[in-house]
Formats: structure tokens, sequence, C-alpha cells
């Protein structure tokens, strides 16, 4: 399933997936989640492009919830014992309490402080040339503790060898900060602000921006997306570009129980 590949194509023609060595950073709102779009990189990784993914999963989420989703989308899951799919769930719990998990790193150092280290070792000896790897909920570790300037540390660590790898990095992150109008100047507030500022001055890559619609749902759109390119990932022709899609005039998706629709601003179920 590549529902979105059409309407937000990659730079490669040949893939429904970023080219190698990028970053993808996908912002919601909590009013309009972004989870369908990785749930279609997800997807695209396993099926069609036989892909190894590595799900760092800090909105705790659990791998219950992907299983049920992507059979319903066509993908199943590999089976937990497979290489091919690796569920990472850092742990908030105090570091004084073990677990048999050897994939749940602690968020807590010894003297109980957030540190990210033991997650970042835990990732990097999973990681195989081509790698789709998703750091899941990037705000989540804003509100539990952690400083935008820790967390892009993290990032960029865990990115530099992702681009050694030839693999590709899809970050997830919450934007309520953010005005839907793109006529009003968007907050300077802390938190959520500076950590998606951190994240998108590491470029490489390209952000689709997931949003709610101001006047809220309705039955043919949920909400809209645009797209903004960052600076060129290493590697990239002149000629290969992310597409941009600006706020002005994005596209816009309706949730259906086993696809997503997406089409252009303004025509509605009549596009369909």
């Amino acid at each position: 399933m590549t529902y979105l590949t059409t309407h937000l194509p990659f730079p490669s023609s040949s893939t429904s997936l970023p080219p190698p060595r990028s970053q993808l950073i996908i912002s919601d709102t909590l009013s309009s989640p972004g989870h369908f779009a990785v749930y279609h990189l997800v997807s695209s990784a396993l099926g069609k492009e036989k892909r190894k993914v590595i799900w760092v999963d800090f909105r705790g989420e659990g791998r219950s919830s992907w299983e049920a989703i992507l059979k319903k989308i066509g993908t199943p899951l590999p089976p937990s014992t497979s290489p091919s799919f690796i569920h990472i769930s850092p742990s908030s719990l105090p570091s004084s309490i073990k677990t048999t998990n050897k994939n749940a790193p602690k968020l807590l150092d010894n003297n109980q402080k957030p540190a990210l280290k033991e997650t970042y070792d835990n990732i990097i000896p999973h990681l195989t040339d081509g790698s789709l790897v998703i750091l899941d909920g990037l705000s989540e570790l804003d509100w539990i503790g952690f400083s935008p300037l820790e967390i892009s540390k993290f990032v960029r660590a865990v990115f530099a060898k992702v681009k050694l790898s030839n693999s590709i990095l899809v970050l997830t992150i919450h934007a309520d900060h953010l005005p839907l109008s793109s006529t009003v100047i968007p907050s300077k507030e802390a938190g959520e602000s500076e950590l998606l500022d951190r994240l998108l001055r590491i470029g490489q890559g390209c952000w689709w921006r997931v949003s709610h619609l101001p006047s809220g749902r309705s039955g043919d759109v949920m909400g809209e997306i645009s797209s903004h390119p960052l600076t060129k990932p290493i590697g990239l022709e002149g000629s290969q570009k992310f597409p941009y899609i600006p706020r002005s005039n994005p596209l816009q998706y309706r949730l259906e129980p086993n696809t997503v629709r997406v089409f252009p601003k303004g025509t509605g179920r009549g596009f369909l």
C-alpha cells in the first residue's frame, strides 16, 4: 500500500520511501494524528521494498496495535522473533527496576536523570544496510523532562549512523503550537517549538506537516498535509527534489477503514 507516494513522491521514482541517507520529519496535532503516514512508510518498507524496520516506540503504543492496523491494510508484521522488524520500547521506569525485555532501554540513568545513551546503544547494533529507522514520539521525551538540546543531539547521533549504513530516518513529533493559517506568525514558546526548530535545522530531507482543519473534521475531510523540503540529502542530484506542497494550498485527506484518501484542497469527495 503506497497511498501517499502518488501525492507526495520521493526524489527516486523507483521507491515509495525517502532516499537513503535522508530524514523525514512528520509533525502532527493531537486533533489530527499523523500515524497513518508512518503506517504508509512501514507498509512500503516491509512489503514492496523488503527493508528492515527499526521502530523506537517513545509513545509506548505497543506492538499489538501496529499488528492490528498493518494487518488491516494488507501488510502483516513479521513475527516478534524476526530480524526484519525490531520494536524498541524505551522505558521511563526507574533504573533500579529490572526487565527481561532486552529491547526496553531505560530513559533514566542510575541517578534517575533523563538519559538517552542506553536507547542509542540499543538502536545501533540493529542497523543494517538500507534500514528504515523510526524515532516515534519525540514530543513525549520533551514532556518527561528531556531538553530540546538533549533530544536533538540524540537525533543527530542516530542520524550519523543512519547515513553510514545507507539507511533512512523518520521522526515524529507533535506540533500543536503551530498556527493553522499560513498567514499567522507562529509562537516562539519553548518546548515543542524549540525542539521542532532544532530538528528542522538538521535538514537533509523533508518535513511533512499534518494538521487539523480550523473548522474541525467533516465527513469528507479530516485534515491537511503540506510538504516542505529541507536541505538536500547527501548524494542526491540537483534534479532530485522532494515535493513542495505549501501551507497555503495543502493536500487534504480522509481516513477510511482500509486506506487513506488524499486529494487537492477543495476537491473533496468529487475528486475521488
